[in-house]
């Protein structure tokens, strides 16, 4: 008996032992609990999920001081002492939903252990640490988005996500699609750098709640801040090229609408051999142009949960490039001159409603509406554009018992009405209407059974009216080993009927004739892809040493080939064998305290074309790139000296062996170093930045083949895989408050 009893007391006290070293609380955001949140203790792997009333149990930190973390907060909870009771911990009011999302305000760059998907951060002064006025030019350091040259006679850059192109890497802003049918190569260069609070980069295949695309991921920009701080800028930026560009942002979070204006305005005003042909071919290295845009928001944030907005906004943009003071199409049309001339007119407006409710349930409803319209006439060819569309997108979120199993549902359907015209410099003269509608349906699982595993698996339909139902299935899987230390899987399926002639008009500026292979209807491309994704982050030397490992690979079907292997003409067709895309994307960075970082990054890519029967290297990409970026605030905080150089290595170029000698060209290009460095200098709430773009002076060497005979059958300006515009200073002069 007395043994038994002594059993009994011994379970009792290790029971009590156990719970003694338990640590109790809740967490609140705003008044209302934090639902489904991973929380740890700082430096541990361990931790809980808050349930439907924000609670958690945690077991006792080794020792005090100790530090309390939750997913999305920069800050932690510091707890000196074994605490008495439950701990409660209230955070700034914070929102969420699958297509809203209200927290903390990002560092200039991060990378979360937290997130399912590979998500990188970049603040608006990440974004203006390079020269830049619009998106395309942001990304100088750092390859995993690297900015390509699509014909430089328009200005056109493509932003590539991990090297895929930017059709197979949507951009989207504040969830609603910016990238979108004709309009998508443009969606980048027409998107000003001041308007971005920030952005996130996706990497991998993306969730089925964002849609049926994106085998690469996606970039995700927004205009509001995570929080409730007014964000006002004015700038003005000029470069030695003759542009002069002015945009401001202007944020009012006084009434109970808030406001969010956002404008830009400007272009080249001066036409000059010095100012813009560096290389004295006659022709304009960049083109002139005039650009006006603007954009309203009006959003209310209700105590109760949830948000409501409303958007409207327009572009228009004229661009003038060839032959220097070429100014009128009669012009061209007696062939006094060769000259490229564009208009592009855009308007759109949008909605977004939101819901939270207790217990993590949540509804949200998005819809856009836009119409674009584009005329080009590169020479003596033409290329017209107008698709009036729209697009609709409703998720409901629904835990399943404990919050750490989420249910997301969505029904979403978008419809495009696609009017084009096509004529060639030769013969082809064509056009075509394409009326799409794409209804669908998607369902997504989250299950988080600790801080250290989430797996989250989502399915989707969508039916088109051309081309009937397609499925796109989508894993993806984390692994935080450490707290700052995750390895992700993700695979899944994406496809997306392409828009050929519009994603390839840079081809337009040549003689070259061209043959479309197929019906009213371009082929439904299809891709399969699978990719891992590492970060680590430690402490060193009083700083943070953070690498990043990513590799994807993707197989697409039916890709709509472009092919220019002949030099007197463009084919498009669909491909007949898969086409693979694989990526090897490597980042180390070390930062330290605020005043020092260094990044250094480095990209191996293939991307393969299957041409005439064979696969063979995508023309005009680099297969290797290397940044190196260096910021440092040697003196003070009001200084800061930023340092680019990024490299481009081999890449193809179609043959021109069929042509004379003299217009003949190398199949292979690259090899070639960008450096730019910029000094940096704020007083108060003034800051001024100053850099040299293309500091050594790199140019492709003889860009324009025949420029001396623009009319004749030899004349392509559209073989351009590097910088044209040499050395360029730069000025950017900003106000905030």
């Amino acid at each position: 008996m007395y043994i038994c009893l002594m059993r009994w007391a011994g379970i009792g006290l290790l029971g009590t032992s156990l719970l003694i070293a338990q640590v109790q609380g809740i967490v609140r955001a705003g008044g209302e609990p934090v639902v489904g949140a991973r929380i740890w203790w700082h430096g541990s792997g361990d931790g809980a999920i808050t349930d439907t009333l924000g609670r958690f149990t945690l077991p006792e930190p080794q020792a005090y001081p100790a530090y309390l973390r939750v997913e999305g907060e920069e800050d932690s909870l510091v707890i000196r002492e074994k605490p008495m009771g439950p701990l409660e911990w209230d955070l700034p009011p914070r929102l969420t939903l699958s297509t809203q999302t209200i927290t903390g305000t990002p560092p200039a760059r991060t990378l979360s252990s937290q997130n399912v998907q590979s998500v990188e951060t970049w603040s608006r002064a990440a974004l203006t640490s390079a020269p830049c006025c619009n998106l395309s030019e942001a990304f100088q350091g750092s390859a995993v988005v690297d900015v390509s040259l699509e014909g430089s006679a328009m200005g056109l850059r493509q932003l590539r996500l991990l090297g895929f192109e930017p059709a197979h890497s949507p951009l989207l802003v504040e969830n609603k699609p910016l990238s979108w049918s004709v309009g998508r190569p443009w969606s980048a260069a027409f998107l000003p750098a001041l308007w971005i609070d920030h952005l996130s980069l996706a990497k991998g295949i993306g969730s089925v709640l964002n849609g049926h695309d994106g085998p690469a991921g996606q970039i995700q920009v927004f205009y509001l801040p995570e929080t409730e701080e007014a964000s006002s800028a004015i700038e003005l930026f000029s470069r030695t090229t003759g542009e002069v560009l002015g945009a401001f942002r202007y944020h009012d979070t006084t009434g109970r609408w808030r406001k969010l204006w956002l404008g830009q305005g400007g272009g080249t005003p001066w036409e000059s051999g010095f100012l813009q042909d560096h290389n004295g071919d006659g022709f304009l290295d960049v083109p002139l142009y005039r650009q006006g845009q603007t954009h309203l928001k009006l959003y209310r944030r209700p105590a109760s949960g949830g948000l409501v907005e409303w958007e409207v906004g327009g572009l228009y943009d004229y661009r003038r490039s060839g032959q220097l003071f070429i100014s009128e199409p009669a012009q061209v049309a007696r062939m006094e001159g060769w000259a490229a001339f564009q208009t592009i007119w855009q308007v759109y407006a949008s909605g977004r409603r939101g819901w939270v409710w207790r217990k993590g349930r949540g509804l949200s409803l998005l819809w856009h509406g836009r119409l674009w319209e584009q005329r080009s006439y590169p020479g003596l060819a033409e290329y017209a554009a107008k698709v009036p569309s729209g697009w609709v997108s409703l998720i409901y979120r629904q835990p399943i018992g404990d919050t750490r199993l989420l249910w997301n549902v969505g029904l979403s359907a978008y419809a495009n009405d696609i009017v084009e015209r096509l004529r060639d410099p030769v013969r082809l003269d064509s056009s075509w209407r394409r009326l799409e509608g794409v209804p669908g349906v998607a369902s997504e699982l989250s299950w988080t059974p600790s801080v250290r595993w989430s797996v989250v698996l989502g399915v989707r339909a969508d039916w088109h009216s051309y081309y009937g139902w397609q499925g796109v299935p989508r894993l993806h899987v984390r692994w935080a080993y450490t707290e700052g230390g995750a390895l992700r899987l993700s695979a899944g399926r994406a496809w997306r009927v392409p828009d050929p002639i519009a994603e390839n008009l840079p081809f337009l500026f040549s003689a070259r004739a061209w043959h479309i292979e197929w019906p009213s209807w371009p082929p439904l491309e299809s891709a399969w892809s699978s990719g891992f994704f590492w970060t680590q982050a430690v402490s060193l030397w009083g700083g943070t040493f953070r690498w990043q490992v990513d590799g994807l690979l993707s197989r697409i079907y039916n890709l709509s080939v472009l092919d220019m292997e002949d030099p007197w003409q463009v084919r498009l067709y669909r491909g007949e064998k898969p086409a693979p895309y694989q990526t090897l994307f490597i980042e180390v960075q070390y930062a330290w305290q605020d005043q020092l970082r260094v990044s250094v990054s480095y990209k191996h890519q293939e991307v393969w074309w299957p041409l005439r029967g064979e696969l063979r290297m995508r023309p005009l990409l680099p297969r290797d790139r290397f940044t190196f970026w260096v910021t440092a605030n040697p003196l003070s905080r009001r200084w800061q000296i930023d340092l680019l150089a990024a490299y481009a290595g081999w890449l193809r170029v179609p043959s021109t062996a069929a042509w004379p000698e003299a217009y003949q060209r190398s199949t292979t290009g690259g090899f070639f170093w960008i450096v730019t460095p910029q000094l940096t200098y704020r007083l108060d709430q003034w800051e001024v930045q100053v850099a040299v773009e293309n500091l050594l002076n790199y140019r492709q060497p003889a860009p324009v083949i025949a420029a001396e005979q623009p009319f004749g059958p030899y004349f392509d300006h559209s073989l351009i895989w590097g910088p044209i515009m040499g050395r360029m200073a730069s000025i950017t002069l900003r106000y905030n408050w």
